[in-house]
């Protein structure tokens, strides 16, 4: 099949996907949502790693302050509140923010998933977020990202709490932007070493960044290479990028083995369709591909923003006209949802 005609069926596929993910909503069966900020120690280097996890709580008591999140509407999380009271073992997504964001940017998906009986560990990348930020891991270090997450996930599964709470047969991968690369990583798709190191060389070689700063940047593509992580077991992309500049080709698209679904907005400026999500989805076998037809934007993806979340950060908060973003993120969490209980055989 020639690419061209490959990229019609996938086209066609979009579609229709987009058609079969009805808006998800709130059902008398859904769980309240707690959340606990986890702060530990990477046993190799001793950095300190942070993440929120999401998870189905005990109901709770008329009168419980939630977690602030201004600027956000549509999230309601209980801080440490108890886990939901049954004996089972859920299972885990981990999920990946964009480059300098953090996780709190996808409370609502966190939050979309916990409700129907997910625990959900979103990361704050080690120097690469919101609140701490260093160029080499926005950069030269990126391969750090997945591997950040492997270390997250043993160390979830080593927790007394929380192995308690976490089926380890039954972990999946979800991720917007650099977090849907990141994803398509740790899930067996390879960078080829060439391609990463002239990505690295980017930023060495830009004057714009102090030479101070570039001749500690490393120019090394073996920590990039092997960052699969077996228990993953299925992976959830929204409009990852940039797949092809990170180093991926044909090749090591071929090389993710487990269940994909890659979704983007057919309006995204930041990550287009045609040369992320679209090149990748047309090497990956079996995977899906939503592309969210209109003029659907990058940011569809991150919160819900109030009124004053708009006038202050219009970029962000404001869709084109015609695009419902409350609506989309109902469509997204059904289509991931129905991704991962057939990835992760979640009844």
């Amino acid at each position: 099949m020639s690419p061209m005609a490959r990229r019609v069926l996938l086209a066609a596929a979009a579609v229709s996907l987009s058609l079969a993910f009805a808006p998800m909503q709130a059902s008398a069966t859904d769980w309240a949502v707690g959340l606990r900020q986890i702060e530990f120690v990477d046993p190799k280097d001793q950095r300190p790693l942070w993440m929120a996890v999401f998870y189905p709580a005990a109901p709770p008591a008329a009168g419980t302050p939630t977690f602030p999140f201004p600027y956000v509407t549509n999230v309601t999380v209980y801080p440490a509140a108890p886990v939901a009271p049954d004996a089972g073992k859920r299972p885990l997504i981990m999920l990946s923010h964009g480059r300098g964001s953090d996780a709190w940017q996808y409370a609502w998906f966190a939050q979309a998933l916990a409700a129907k009986g997910y625990v959900v560990a979103a990361m704050n990348h080690y120097r690469a977020n919101t609140y701490d930020r260093d160029i080499g891991y926005l950069a030269n270090r990126i391969w750090q990202r997945p591997v950040d997450l492997s270390i997250a996930i043993t160390f979830l599964l080593d927790d007394p709490l929380w192995r308690a709470h976490i089926d380890a047969d039954r972990i999946g991968v979800a991720g917007h932007s650099q977090g849907g690369f990141t994803s398509l990583w740790i899930g067996g798709a390879r960078v080829d070493a060439d391609k990463f190191l002239a990505f690295q060389r980017l930023f060495i070689n830009n004057p714009r960044i102090p030479e101070h700063i570039r001749r500690g940047l490393p120019l090394d593509a073996a920590p990039a290479l092997e960052v699969r992580d077996g228990r993953v077991k299925g992976v959830f992309a929204m409009a990852p990028g940039i797949v092809q500049a990170f180093g991926m080709s044909p090749e090591g698209l071929r090389q993710l083995a487990v269940p994909a679904f890659l979704t983007v907005g057919a309006g995204d400026t930041q990550t287009p369709p045609k040369e992320n999500a679209v090149f990748a989805a047309e090497h990956i076998p079996g995977a899906r591909l939503w592309v969210i037809p209109g003029p659907v934007g990058h940011e569809i993806f991150t919160n819900e923003c109030d009124q004053e979340g708009k006038d202050e950060f219009p970029g962000g908060c404001i869709d084109e006209a015609g695009v419902d973003r409350r609506a989309l993120h109902g469509e997204i969490a059904a289509a991931a949802l129905q991704f991962f209980g057939t990835a992760l055989g979640v009844r």
